[in-house]
């Protein structure tokens, strides 16, 4: 992989690139440490704009929102709260909390569906919002899977990698990552598709799934996301883009996660089957048809082998 040169401007959104090289990108920079402690780097003071997408999370929201806004040492510059019409009253949570918490009330912004538009849904949404206002746009769960604070620190300081990354992604599966309060199935199930996923694309990922990440908007501008699913497959896609562009610099940082305790429960098996019937649409179109990467993913999400 190369850095993409500052002066060049971001491709359109869309199918219009050429065909990726032959060969397989390498990754630039992985981390197998964690830069907790370094400064955030100075290109990215007061310039991350972090997508929360959130349905159902009520009780774990305060904790989120008080860790970005006042734990991230001048990083975050706004938080874009985006509720998928949750119904245990998440958005009046966010609402008062603006209200009590000065800093809380200057950074946060929230953003309702009218209706549940989908995990997916709401990520693309946001890329929406952000990606030509935002230099840094980092998405990061409202459940406490993972400690937002600690987490976007981390990424931002893989900014000082050189050459510095475009994007940088949160893995629950490298070296000093914790997953030990994550349930046995899931990360049973993570090793399978981390493992499936880099058989049928030969792209080499930690972990496939992961949705926590950070990245500059010229890098989210450059892929086809509003095209993608708007279920929980969408990182996964978003993934395999990420992964399978030789232009963009990937880096990755260890992630400590476990178990949600609040919010939406969804079906492992069902999750599981449209994923791997994606992952082999996605084959197909790839090897078979021989189409770039891009290309077969959003072929993939559409769910059909045309």
């Amino acid at each position: 992989m190369t850095l993409l040169p500052p002066s060049a401007p971001p491709r359109r959104r869309g199918l219009q690139r050429p065909r990726l090289r032959q060969r397989l990108p390498r990754r630039a920079n992985v981390l197998t440490g964690t830069l907790r402690h370094t400064r955030v780097p100075l290109a990215l003071e007061r310039a991350v704009s972090v997508i929360v997408p959130t349905y159902n999370t009520a009780p774990a929201l305060p904790a989120v929102l008080h860790a970005l806004v006042h734990d991230t040492e001048g990083a975050v510059a706004e938080v874009l709260v985006i509720d998928n019409a949750s119904t245990d009253g998440t958005p009046d949570v966010v609402r008062a909390l603006m209200v009590e918490d000065p800093m809380i009330g200057a950074t946060v912004r929230l953003l309702e569906n009218p209706e549940n538009l989908g995990y997916g849904g709401s990520i693309k949404r946001g890329f929406a919002r952000l990606a030509t206002t935002a230099p840094f746009v980092a998405v990061v769960h409202s459940d406490q899977q993972c400690d937002a604070a600690t987490t976007v620190l981390d990424m931002a300081a893989a900014f000082a990698l050189h050459p510095e990354p475009d994007v940088v992604l949160a893995s629950r599966f490298r070296a000093g990552a914790e997953t030990g309060d994550y349930s046995v199935a899931r990360r049973l199930a993570n090793h399978f598709f981390n493992a499936f996923t880099r058989t049928l694309s030969g792209l080499r990922m930690s972990d496939a799934g992961t949705g926590i990440m950070l990245a500059r908007s010229s890098a989210i501008d450059r892929m086809p996301f509003e095209q993608l699913t708007s279920g929980y497959q969408f990182h996964p896609q978003l993934n395999l883009l990420i992964y399978g562009d030789p232009q963009l610099t990937v880096a990755e940082v260890p992630l400590c996660w476990r178990d949600a305790s609040v919010g939406v429960r969804f079906s492992l098996t069902g999750y599981a089957l449209v994923l791997t019937r994606m992952l082999l649409l996605f084959a197909w179109h790839r090897r078979v048809r021989r189409r770039p990467i891009g290309e077969a993913v959003v072929a993939a999400s559409q769910g059909s082998p045309r």
